[in-house]
């Protein structure tokens, strides 16, 4: 962002009064997304749907829809949801490195602001907000009356305990607040019970975007007294958060109870309490045939995930509707580089070079994903390019020759998986094995494969980045340097040039001048194949017709103002 004092004419300059609450709109919000590289959620988060709309405290709320118009008659039931995967291993949301995880641990919490549908940011902790010295300095006022689900009073204090927790102990959300001056000094000062001040070293627009409600946000507010009583290991399990939805019972493996919190302070547009159900009970399935059936048989309600090889099943089923948007995520073959031959990058850009990606498609997802040439996706429009390069491009002559030549032909690897990417890793060993390597599946449970993975037990598998619209979230924590600030750097890649890059667009609050230096960056890690970089998928889940007022943006999963008519 550049200054907001400035008479320079720049059409993506914000100023502070434009950054300030209780609401800001939709224009002004573009314009933030488009910095902190949103913005292809507008396409998203538009016109369409059921919509979002809850009343804040300046009784602002959106048009009426079949939420308002029919909830008064329709309290009650509880949702049966499936979630396509093993287990839900982590509720924590500084920790959470799985999409799937948020997508059930946003129905727990709250942020300082939220994102609506209208594309407009406003405030969910915080009722309302200033911000002054040039995009720099941010005072919220906060809810009063506000409750966790233990029955604390939600104050400044809390804010800046979640602020302080998430960098002091260097979680993996932590990157989201680098710019923020240190919480010891002024980065973080509570002005009373219901003011708190955020203070960064330098201009940062897309900060509010940074604190909504989201995966990956580092401002998620947590509770103090829960976490200390219950333990930090605990509290990743069981949380205790102010969100619509309390969890009552999770047995990992097995299932997570959602039940609602009779507390909680929003209200629809016409005064009534949300959330409407009574609650959730979410159950991990991770066969893909398993969820669809119980999706069209009404044993479940809906499906946060529909197996893209199922989705014509889903489509052609009575009483069920697809729900897609686009996805922003990209997909990749992992490779190890503490394992042989990994640590060859020729080795490895003859492993991508060897991998049909249209193929690959057709036979692991019958043709629903695009093929990915790098891990910028397409709904980032303003920095994505068709016209990358090839160095990962398929070609199986160049592919045996570079493989041959880092002296990797042969060589015997796995593949590590879970039941729900099962497919997608046979798929993947077929084209392998006929490049001459051997390669067998490993198939684990979900949270054996998670452990296994961060601590560098695998030789390869199919991973990615899932929820991360903003490109420095979807590269950041991949490729910075494992020592430094790379925490889901689990394939060991180090590169000077592609850390101080990551650094670098992160200062620069010019678009086009970032537009640069991620495409700069993203040739670097085409180059250097970290990933074999594989697909982009949409964002497909699935409910039965008799769920009512839920609204698809894409990677979250938010039930507050859903229903039921049985």
């Amino acid at each position: 962002m550049r200054d907001g004092n400035s008479d320079s004419g720049d059409a993506n300059a914000v100023s502070d009064e434009e950054l300030s609450g209780p609401v800001v709109d939709r224009r002004t919000t573009t314009k933030l997304l488009g910095a902190a590289g949103l913005a292809g959620l507008a396409g998203c988060l538009g016109s369409g749907g059921d919509s979002e709309t809850t009343t804040s405290d300046d009784g602002s709320g959106g048009d009426e829809t079949e939420t308002q118009a029919d909830a008064n008659q329709k309290q009650g039931g509880r949702l049966q949801a499936a979630w396509f995967t093993g287990s839900i291993d982590v509720l924590d949301p500084p920790y959470i490195s799985v999409g799937q995880y948020f997508q059930v641990a946003g129905n727990v919490f709250n942020g300082l602001v939220t994102l609506k549908e209208d594309l407009t940011v406003r405030g969910d902790l915080a009722k309302d907000w200033t911000v002054e010295n040039d995009g720099k300095k941010f005072t919220f006022q906060l809810r009063e009356g506000v409750k966790f689900h233990n029955g604390d009073e939600f104050t400044a204090d809390d804010v800046k305990y979640t602020i302080d927790r998430t960098i002091s102990n260097e979680a993996p959300a932590a990157g989201k607040l680098s710019s923020l001056k240190s919480v010891d000094d002024g980065g973080v000062n509570v002005k009373g019970d219901y003011e708190v001040e955020l203070n960064f070293e330098e201009a940062m627009a897309p900060a509010l975007i940074y604190l909504t409600r989201g995966p990956g946000r580092a401002a998620t507010i947590v509770n103090k007294n829960a976490i200390e009583e219950m333990s930090e290991e605990q509290y990743k399990v069981t949380p205790v958060g102010t969100g619509p939805f309390e969890v009552t019972e999770h047995e990992v493996g097995s299932g997570v109870t959602l039940d609602a919190f009779d507390d909680y302070f929003e209200t629809d547009e016409d005064g009534n309490s949300l959330p409407y159900l009574d609650g959730i009970d979410v159950k991990p399935i991770s066969e893909p045939a398993t969820l669809v059936n119980a999706l069209r048989g009404g044993d479940v309600d809906f499906a946060n995930l529909v197996p893209l090889q199922n989705i014509d099943k889903v489509e052609q089923a009575g009483e069920v509707e697809k729900l897609a948007a686009p996805g922003v995520n990209w997909y990749g073959l992992a490779m190890n580089q503490d394992r042989e031959p990994f640590g060859s990058k020729k080795a490895r850009k003859g492993i991508a070079k060897s991998i049909d990606n249209e193929q690959f498609i057709q036979t692991a997802y019958f043709g629903n994903a695009i093929p990915a040439k790098g891990p910028i996706n397409k709904a980032t429009e303003w920095v994505w390019r068709e016209d990358k390069p090839d160095d990962q491009s398929y070609n199986s002559e160049k592919g045996s020759q570079l493989i041959e030549e880092a002296g990797a032909s042969g060589a015997s690897f796995s593949i590590l998986t879970t039941q729900d990417s099962l497919r997608a890793a046979k798929a993947m060993r077929q084209q392998l094995n006929s490049a001459g390597f051997d390669v067998s599946v490993e198939q684990v449970t979900s949270s054996t494969y998670w452990e296994r993975y961060e601590k560098g037990n695998y030789d390869t598998t199919i991973s990615g980045s899932v929820g991360d619209p903003d490109p420095d979230q979807s590269l950041y924590n991949f490729y910075r340097k494992p020592s430094a600030d790379g925490v889901w750097n689990w394939v060991n890649y180090e590169s000077d040039e592609v850390h101080e890059l990551l650094a670098e667009q992160r200062q620069a609050l010019d678009r086009e001048e970032r537009k640069q230096l991620l495409q700069q960056l993203e040739d670097k890690l085409i180059a250097d194949v970290p990933h074999a970089y594989l697909i982009h998928q949409d964002d497909v889940a699935a409910r039965r017709s008799s769920v009512k007022g839920f609204t698809h943006i894409p990677f979250l999963r938010n039930f507050h103002t859903t229903w039921l008519d049985e």
